[in-house]
């Protein structure tokens, strides 16, 4: 393999993750296994682009080289950002399934078993569907997942870009913090987030802050659109520094003016259920239990809230539309599957305060030998303007 000065991690951690997809794809018998998630391929090659919406595709032999077939224009990042010395790129008025099945005939793969992502929104149904029928004497595997089970346990050198991407996230809340008052815009907050979490060495996050003020915070995943905040609003804030794609989102609740005697008893539930869950997690316990102990928590409140959501999900590699790996393993009622240590996850607990807005004090948070540490680290209180 081609050893890089420039890459993300040392070239020995790429050769782990190498190592640990083939030890699966023995496990199914599989020649090659063909990836299309961009996360997957930035996993295992380094490669990150916003390009990321056209067709592009990791071939892994159970031996030899790795293959990439990216758009033309995609190349250069290859060159620059992996390890890989094997590209077959298509060019924009050619059909990139073509070029896969050429590749895969290139190697002697075309009669191989091949596994391949089913559920990948970059590699759509009428892709698929061409792929088999130019490749008929080859057996395609559905594997979707195979990677995803290696990234849900980061390494130390993951947690530790984690680590460095939670400073930016802080110095972005705490710019926003300081320019919420009656007066200003929710744009005018979003710039202040947006230039300090920037400032601070942040790169281009998967999804931009969240920015809602007034009724608008009742809204899911609303973010800023030019509202003058007033008196007696609530303020969600939400963001993720992001480092090598890596992330470490952070969610904060303010309140401009004297908050009510219910938006005091939600800050003080949802602080509790926070509490309740980092004390609940550590390896062997399942995401069931901890979900549970959040919605325990939430459910017994005077005020008669409730968990609306998952109440976290796995953090890390992130490209849009999504910072998160939710669809790996999200802490949610029925997921039984049980933590384990250098897991990473976004631990946000929250209850609706009908009539005035969501409250929520998150953490990225990571499993521990014997429970759990914060990632990022910020007062989970009630910011009050």
């Amino acid at each position: 393999m081609l050893q890089r000065d420039d890459l993300v991690f040392p070239m020995a951690e790429y050769e782990r993750r190498l190592a640990e997809l083939r030890g699966r794809m023995a496990e199914q018998a599989l020649d090659v296994m063909m990836t299309n998630t961009p996360e997957n391929i930035c996993y295992l090659t380094g490669f990150e682009s916003p390009g990321h919406y056209y067709f592009n595709a990791v071939l892994v032999p159970m031996e030899g080289e790795p293959v990439a077939v990216p758009r033309r224009l995609e190349e250069s990042g290859y060159k620059a950002l992996t390890w890989l010395e094997e590209l077959r790129p298509y060019e924009d008025y050619e059909h990139p399934v073509d070029k896969t099945q050429a590749t895969l005939a290139e190697f002697g793969w075309q009669d191989k078993r091949i596994g391949y992502e089913k559920n990948c929104w970059f590699f759509t149904a009428a892709q698929q569907e061409m792929l088999f029928m130019e490749c008929p004497q080859a057996t395609f595997v559905d594997c979707s997942g195979i990677i995803e089970a290696a990234r849900l346990i980061k390494s130390d050198y993951e947690i530790e870009l984690m680590r460095k991407a939670a400073r930016t996230t802080e110095a972005g809340m705490q710019a926003g913090i300081e320019s919420v008052c009656a007066g200003a815009t929710e744009n005018d907050v979003a710039a202040a987030m947006n230039y300090a979490m920037i400032k601070a060495g942040s790169e281009w996050p998967s999804i931009v802050p969240f920015v809602a003020s007034g009724h608008r915070g009742a809204i899911g995943h609303a973010t800023w659109a030019g509202r003058t905040i007033e008196q007696g609003d609530i303020i969600m804030l939400e963001l993720a520094g992001c480092l090598k794609r890596y992330h470490a989102p952070l969610m904060r609740t303010g309140f401009v003016g004297e908050p009510s005697t219910r938006v005091r008893e939600a800050e003080k539930v949802v602080k509790e259920a926070f509490q309740a869950m980092v004390e609940t997690m550590r390896p062997g316990v399942s995401a069931h239990e901890v979900d549970a102990a959040s919605r325990k928590v939430i459910g017994a409140s005077p005020i008669g809230g409730m968990q609306g959501s998952r109440s976290a999900y796995s953090v890390g590699i992130g490209l849009p539309p999504d910072w998160g790996e939710g669809h790996i393993l999200s802490m949610q009622p029925q997921e039984m599957r049980p933590l384990q240590a250098n897991m990473t996850f976004h631990v946000l607990p929250w209850i609706q305060v009908e009539g005035e807005g969501g409250i929520s004090f998150s953490e990225t948070v990571r499993v521990t030998a014997d429970g759990c540490e914060l990632v990022t680290e910020f007062e989970r209180a009630l910011f009050v303007k």
